[in-house]
């Protein structure tokens, strides 16, 4: 019976996840759906990611889907907003998209994850003005100290 309610909400989840209540269904659909419903659900969210990440909303159900979604959607998900570089800055300055922004960190190899921290570097100014912004700095910070001691070591 779920199972039919989920199937009629995953065409829906776009609208849902900008709506101020239908966002929690979806974040819950990601943490409790069958594994084909999150990946549908996350390829979905993929196609809308402008607009999902410049809403309160649409942030927190990005990060649930970089969360819970099986890997290769989440991965798919992640190089959709990297495919939007003012939406890293943006997200990364608001309570929810900073979370959804750690989340995608994660989810790179080195090299995107080079490409993001330069990106997000270059805006380090308007970064630093914002509370979750300057989380984001500090996580950048740590991951390139991380890259110069592992060179260090690599050199040695």
């Amino acid at each position: 019976q779920v199972h039919r309610l989920v199937e009629c909400l995953v065409p829906e989840v776009g609208m849902l996840s900008r709506h101020p209540y239908g966002n929690y269904v979806v974040q819950n659909l990601f943490q409790h759906g069958a594994d084909d419903q999150r990946r549908r659900m996350a390829e979905a969210l993929a196609k809308e990611i402008r607009f999902l990440g410049s809403e309160s909303c649409g942030c927190a159900v990005v990060t649930a889907a970089l969360t819970y979604a099986p890997y290769v959607a989440r991965q798919v998900l992640a190089k959709s907003l990297l495919r939007e570089p003012g939406l890293l800055v943006f997200m990364a300055c608001t309570r929810y998209g900073h979370t959804a922004i750690l989340q995608m960190l994660q989810l790179l190899d080195d090299d995107e994850r080079k490409e993001v921290n330069r990106r997000l570097r270059s805006e380090a100014r308007p970064l630093s003005v914002s509370r979750y912004g300057r989380i984001i700095v500090e996580h950048v910070e740590a991951f390139e100290a991380q890259l110069l001691s592992r060179a260090s070591l690599g050199g040695a």
